[in-house]
């Protein structure tokens, strides 16, 4: 096990993920511990015990947080909106077909990118009943075309009240968050509006076609939504 642990650094009790969980079973052992946080007011994060996540985290100021007092999503949305303007004009954006969409519904962003496998993990307790807090608690955010952490938090307050998306894991770069159920096809559309202004990377980087269209279609029936920012 690593000598420096992020689940020190942030001070929040947390458990090293056992060896028995795998890439196969990590997915519904966050699920399960979802539910023990349901019934214990704190909210489980998986994250990797990699130094470049605590280097971060030292480096940032975490003066305190208001989960009640949150940016306006609307507005970030528009702000965002101006900001990929020229991007959106060249795109699909406004012109947008469904796929029939690719089913995600693993959690990935704690696998070693060459082998697949389990990196060495802990699950943090993150002391909050509000999933949407995580962002505050965690520092999280602000760096190339990332979100500040209270946009993340205030964008993650509109999907959990929405579609009851949950944060799961969090890397140096990435953001999981898992859903009860995916969301309806009929919202899928709005919804990868959202997903690519909130995370260009999501449509440009993490897509075969490069198109809004195929991300509607995968969020259409996807319970894991995955978040990477370059």
């Amino acid at each position: 096990m690593s000598e420096r642990n992020i689940g020190d650094h942030l001070g929040f009790e947390y458990e090293y993920i056992p060896e028995e969980v795998t890439a196969e079973n990590i997915t519904q052992y966050y699920l399960d511990e979802l539910e023990k946080g349901k019934q214990n007011g704190y909210i489980p994060v998986i994250i990797p015990t990699e130094d470049r996540l605590e280097d971060y985290l030292e480096d940032m100021q975490n003066g305190g947080y208001d989960g009640e007092s949150l940016p306006d999503t609307e507005e970030f949305f528009k702000a965002r909106e101006k900001d990929y303007e020229d991007e959106i004009e060249e795109s699909d954006f406004h012109s947008i077909e469904l796929t029939d969409g690719d089913k995600n519904d693993r959690l990935v962003s704690m696998l070693d990118y060459g082998s697949g496998e389990l990196a060495e993990c802990v699950i943090v307790h993150v002391p909050t009943d509000k999933p949407w807090e995580v962002p505050l608690l965690v520092p999280f955010g602000g760096w190339n075309e990332c979100p500040d952490n209270d946009e993340i938090a205030a964008v993650l307050k509109k999907w959990y009240e929405r579609y009851g998306a949950v944060p799961a894991a969090i890397t140096h770069d990435t953001l999981e968050l898992v859903l009860p159920k995916a969301v309806p096809r009929d919202e899928a559309t709005m919804l990868a509006r959202e997903h690519f202004l909130f995370c260009p990377d999501r449509v440009d980087q993490c897509t075969e076609s490069g198109t809004i269209g195929e991300l509607a279609g995968d969020l259409s029936v996807s319970t894991v939504w995955y978040f990477w920012w370059d």
